[in-house]
């Protein structure tokens, strides 16, 4: 034979020979294919289950290598080992074709022989298998875990077992195991094929326990209870009513999934994906409105959950509720029948545990005082635990109801997350913020403030399913009732019906003693709350509208429901307009229902300092840091003129040239935690007489107006009044004493007058229509006098002993070119508090609207000014931007105008404008 006719003859063998290796490796596959025909249908991919009787087949073929093992162990005519019958092939190698010419024989080939069988053994045993998986009724699920590395790693190891199967062969070494090695590269493949598998057991049958043959009860009637009880007219119909939603539009299987297994009914809103497409791009911020408990409750269990299982993204949650929201989040992961990807940690001593026991946590659930006290300390430590190291992989921060309670609240909220952004940004983490609130621009303002340099973009909420929900209004007489609280008399009878409930109370107007009910699913809410088949409340005017708002969230009941609400509000000029001839719904038509605004102090001086302080001591911060957050003023103050640096860092501020900037070391500030319930250090305690607790504390400055003697004011549900020289000077303490909760509370008769009052904003000269006036901002000394009271709902006053306080305060001032007179000014200045109190998440207490005559300032005209009645100011003077003054205006214009009376009533003027004389032609014809 030519050397030529050897050389095709060698190509045709090696290829006989790949084309049979190839054929043994596409086995399983073939197998695979067999069987999905074979299993059929099923609740699931029959691709999944069909990969079940390949991973069955792996072990039959195992069990037939260990007989043939044995076997040939056993027979004496067997000799040289469980292979030796391979010796027998040697001669071939020594043989030629014609022309005497050797053909080359491998030790690979003579593996092949020991593969052929076991690969026709494998394809029948799969086919065997895959009968009974089609029969198989399964009662629990399975699915490979780490499917996807093990294929890797099972298809890589073929190749490997190859080269190992060669060698010993070749050196003629004992081949006891070359058996299992040969038949190892397909048996790999094929359990690379079984990692595909997946059994979903079928829904557990529910076992209904035999129930009396007795008709279904018809759905209780909600309203008609209210209407026996007396908390509703006999012919009451509701104040506002929404049809709900119900789209047809399907929505992602992913973003189903998570709403579903948060424990939500329908479809998920859109901005579940519109925010979870997005996140992964760090440096972003989303701001989404108008939620009601329980719909934010669901809305943010699914972000927690998408953002850890389905993009890796650690997690720091801030809620005023930070132990319900992580059980929540587990319920969720449990019901998706995963695990989560680490601990998920609620407050600070457990978070710190985890740190130092070098534990990474998925998730860290805090609340403002945790986070403030020591939380972002733990974040920003770098010995001693991994706190730095967890804080530098944060992805993504959500901020639960970040524009919620009083301004100073929202003041401290604001600071304590402006130390958390330098925190994160000392670690180099870079992450997005999700929050929750009234939404609006105001609120899409303060989140920028919290995080400068990251843009917030509000997503409407736009749900595809929502519950009908109805609104009643609590008739006065039942409202007014002396002994249990109303909220609790109008739902007894509901939880009674064994049917969940719930009390929304933003305003605070309520202990959570007053509505405790044993056995029965009650929730207590500080916010607008509309769980369950009912809820009650008392809203004020800025409730109200952010109530109304948040009504079209409402996620859908179960079969279809209808929530009942019963809200109490105050009997005032603003409340009957809001809730008159459907104004409503024509304000929020015509875009002029914007969300409540929250007041937060951005220029207090006395807290940013108390948080300047704290910030010194989280982490390695640096001067330039602290002035961009705190004002360079403020930290060379704090930091006096003896500090010398002892090392610097380099700042890359976006858009600017890198920057020396000098490190401030520990110990420069005192370790304290800012949070307080005083604007000033100066602190008068407010204690029961009888019991001696501690009910809540106030400035020095301000107690005696605050807490004049006659007062009769509410913690809670309980009330309390103010005796006469109840005031301990020397031990900053005041006693009152507890009083009926029948007893009506009281209005302060409150005179302003100013002193030293500077342009802090040059004015701006405003044109609308035919009116015309000027606004700034000015710092001013407030003197403020009390000389009696009025009961609220009663006629009449009792005078007192003048009590004054003097304190200096951030104003907004309205001036008038033109001439007018006192009288209108005094008009125009109560009705606008009014209605500033259905703008602004505040009380009677944070501002109040005084006319001034001319001569507040240099060229000044007279006008109305706008009080921030806390030291320092409180953030009325930011809040009070044109647009909202605008809208002000709008509104009083549109009251008086729509009142048919000619100079003023009840219906359109307040109770003491009445008093002293209205003017509604002047009002008016100032205002355009």
């Amino acid at each position: 034979m030519t050397s030529p006719f050897l050389d095709l003859w060698n190509r045709l063998a090696n290829v006989a020979y790949q084309m049979i290796w190839v054929l043994v490796f596409v086995t399983p596959v073939l197998a695979w294919a067999l069987a999905a025909l074979v299993v059929g249908p099923g609740p699931n991919s029959r691709w999944r289950r069909a990969a079940l009787p390949v991973g069955k087949a792996v072990l039959f073929t195992l069990a037939l290598v260990l007989v043939t093992r044995l076997v040939e162990a056993a027979s004496a005519s067997m000799q040289g080992g469980p292979l030796g019958w391979l010796n027998h092939l040697v001669p071939l190698s020594q043989s030629s074709v014609p022309g005497g010419v050797r053909v080359p024989w491998y030790s690979v080939h003579a593996v092949l022989m020991v593969v052929l069988p076991h690969a026709v053994a494998f394809l029948l045993a799969t086919l065997v298998f895959a009968f009974q998986e089609s029969n198989h009724k399964s009662l629990s699920s399975f699915r490979v875990p780490l499917a996807d590395p093990l294929a890797i790693v099972l298809v890589v190891v073929p190749v490997l077992a190859l080269v190992a199967v060669n060698a010993p062969w070749q050196l003629e070494k004992p081949r006891v195991l070359l058996d299992l090695a040969a038949v190892l590269p397909m048996l790999c493949v094929a359990l690379a094929v079984w990692t595909r598998s997946e059994r979903l057991a079928p829904p557990p049958a529910k076992e209904e326990a035999p129930q009396p043959q007795t008709p279904a009860p018809l759905r209780v009637d909600v309203p008609g209870l209210w209407r026996k009880l007396g908390a509703l007219e006999a012919q009451a119909r509701p104040l506002l009513a929404t049809q709900g939603a119900a789209s047809e539009e399907p929505a992602p299987a992913w973003s189903a999934a998570a709403w579903r297994d948060a424990g939500a009914l329908g479809a998920p809103p859109r901005a579940l994906e519109e925010i979870a497409n997005a996140w992964s791009a760090p440096n972003q911020g989303w701001l989404v409105g108008d939620l009601p408990d329980p719909t934010e409750r669901h809305f943010l269990t699914s972000c927690v959950l998408l953002a850890l299982q389905r993009e890796g993204l650690p997690c720091l949650v801030i809620s005023d509720e930070p132990e319900a929201l992580r059980d929540a989040v587990l319920e969720a992961i449990s019901r998706s029948g995963s695990w989560p990807s680490g601990p998920l940690l609620a407050g600070e001593a457990a978070m710190r545990e985890a740190f130092a026991g070098n534990r990474m946590p998925a998730a860290v659930f805090l609340d403002v005082e945790q986070l403030s006290a020591g939380g972002i300390r733990a974040l920003s430590e770098m010995r001693g635990g991994c706190g730095r190291l967890w804080a530098r992989s944060v992805g993504l921060v959500l901020l639960s109801r970040v524009d919620r309670g009083t301004p100073l609240a929202s003041t401290h909220r604001m600071f304590t997350l402006r130390r958390l952004e330098l925190a994160l940004s000392a670690a180099g983490a870079r992450w997005s913020v999700l929050a929750t609130g009234v939404g609006g621009a105001g609120t899409r303002g303060l989140v920028e403030q919290m995080f400068p340099g990251i843009s917030v973009r509000e997503v409407p909420f736009t749900p595809r399913n929502a519950a009908p929900v109805r609104v009643w209004r609590v008739v006065e007489g039942f409202r007014s009732q002396p002994g249990t609280p109303w909220v609790r008399r109008a739902l007894e009878p509901v939880v009674g019906a064994k049917l969940p409930a719930a009390v929304g109370d933003p305003g605070g107007a309520f202990d959570l003693k007053a509505v405790d009910f044993w056995g029965g699913e009650l929730r207590f809410v500080r916010d607008v709350s509309l769980f369950g088949v009912a809820s009650v409340g008392t809203l004020d005017e800025a409730w109200l509208v952010a109530a109304y708002r948040a009504l079209a969230h409402r996620v859908p009941l179960a079969d279809g429901q209808t929530h009942d609400a019963l809200w109490g509000l105050a009997d005032n000029p603003v409340t009957r307009f809001l809730t008159r001839d459907g104004n409503l719904d024509g304000l929020s038509r015509h875009g002029m229902l914007m969300p409540p605004r929250a007041l937060v102090g951005y220029h207090n001086g006395a807290l940013a300092t108390a948080h300047l302080k704290a910030a010194m001591q989280e982490g390695s911060q640096d001067v330039e840091s602290l002035a961009a957050v705190f004002g360079r003023s403020r930290v060379e103050q704090v930091l006096g003129p003896k500090f010398r640096p002892e090392r610097h860092v380099v700042r890359l501020a976006a858009g600017r040239q890198p920057v020396r900037s000098p490190v401030v070391p520990a110990g420069v500030a005192e370790v304290v935690n800012p949070l307080r319930r005083t604007v000033s250090e100066q602190v008068v305690r407010v204690l029961d007489v009888h019991s001696g607790q501690l009910l809540t504390e106030v400035d020095r400055l301000v107690v005696e107006t605050r807490y004049y003697p006659g007062r009769v004011f509410a913690v809670g549900d309980a009330r309390y009044e103010v005796p006469l020289h109840s005031l301990d000077t020397k031990r900053n303490e005041l006693r009152v004493k507890p009083v009926p909760n029948d007893r009506p509370l009281t209005k302060p008769q409150l005179r302003i007058q100013f002193e030293s009052a500077t342009v802090v904003e040059s004015p701006q000269t405003v044109r609308t229509g035919r009116c015309v006036y000027q606004v700034c901002t000015l710092d001013a000394t407030v003197v403020e006098s009390v000389t009696g009271y009025s009961q609220v709902g009663r006629q009449g006053r009792v005078d007192v002993g003048a009590v004054s306080c003097r304190y200096r305060t951030r104003v907004r001032g309205v001036f008038f070119p033109a001439a007018t007179s006192p009288q209108v000014l005094v008009h125009l200045a109560r009705s606008a508090d009014g209605v500033l109190v259905a703008h602004l998440l505040s009380s009677d207490e944070d501002m109040d609207v005084v006319p001034v005559g001319p001569g507040m300032f240099p060229d000044a005209p007279a006008g109305i000014v706008v009080v921030d009645r806390h030291l320092q100011g409180m953030g009325v003077a930011e809040a009070l931007d044109l647009a909202l003054i605008d809208d002000t205006f709008k509104w009083v214009r549109a009251i008086l105008a729509n009142c048919k009376c000619a100079n003023g009533c009840p219906e359109c003027t307040p109770q003491d404008v009445l008093a002293s004389g209205p003017d509604k032609s002047g009002v008016l014809g100032l205002l355009g």
